[in-house]
């Protein structure tokens, strides 16, 4: 069995931002000759189960935040790796002094900064709702110790952002991905896309040289660097590009399903 693992954003999705037929008939023709085809995003488990529901009626694993979260088809845990919440206080402290909106995701619950233009944006893309206690609740009551966060997603201001990224540099527990200039990622330093399909490809007794990952961005190269075919589609950041063995299509002409469809007629 081949263990196909695919990014989410930026790769898999078209424009808009969604999985496109061909995509979809690739992944299920894949599952059906026997193979695996995963999801690995940093996003939330419940926005990546309402894109894997048009992939089949059957549940697969998720490798969700990063590597942070690595569930098996019942949802069971693989691997849990959330902020210690020290970091998060941190980071929810600095966001307050910048004026920055921060969201705090733990396992599926999203707690927003509140209901603006921000939050908004990410329901839209994720398909997702937060729950109705603000990020601000969240800290204040002190669930961000009982519950800390898989990860804090910082929007705003790019100037803004990049404070955010220059005050949290220091904190040795804390990594951050740059996804746009108003965006900043906030994840344990102990987990990582490549930890994440090393533990899934384990669970499932899959050689690493028998896993393909596909990707875009710089989040996604310590993915490539343990995966035996590393993939990037045609749009991927330089870092990403100079990391892969193979080159697909952009992700807006399928460029996964693509390479799905290649890989088949060749197997």
């Amino acid at each position: 069995m081949t263990l196909f693992c695919s990014d989410v954003d930026g790769t898999l999705l078209d424009h808009r931002r969604t999985l496109s037929d061909r995509t979809v008939a690739a992944i299920r023709a894949v599952r059906s000759a026997g193979h695996a085809f995963v999801l690995c995003s940093s996003r939330m488990p419940a926005s990546l189960e309402g894109l894997e529901r048009l992939c089949g009626v059957d549940p697969a694993p998720l490798i969700a935040y990063n590597g942070g979260l690595v569930l098996r088809a019942d949802r069971s845990v693989v691997t849990d790796v959330p902020i210690a919440a020290g970091d998060a206080r941190e980071a929810y402290a600095v966001c307050s002094r910048l004026g920055l909106h921060a969201s705090f995701f733990a396992g599926d619950d999203w707690y927003a900064w509140g209901p603006d233009e921000w939050t908004e944006r990410e329901a839209t893309i994720t398909a997702v709702d937060p729950n109705a206690e603000s990020a601000h609740d969240y800290v204040a009551s002190g669930r961000v110790d009982t519950q800390p966060p898989h990860k804090v997603m910082a929007m705003g201001d790019p100037a803004l952002v990049d404070e955010l990224e220059a005050a949290l540099a220091g904190r040795a527990g804390m990594v951050t991905y740059r996804s746009k200039p108003t965006y900043l990622e906030i994840a344990n330093a102990g987990c990582s896309k490549g930890d994440g399909l090393q533990a899934l490809a384990g669970e499932l007794g899959v050689d690493l040289a028998d896993t393909v990952f596909f990707g875009d961005n710089h989040n996604d190269v310590s993915a490539f660097e343990v995966a035996g075919t590393a993939v990037a589609v045609a749009n991927a950041v330089d870092p990403a590009l100079e990391a892969a063995t193979a080159v697909t299509a952009h992700h807006r002409e399928d460029g996964v399903a693509e390479y799905l469809e290649d890989w088949l007629a060749s197997h």
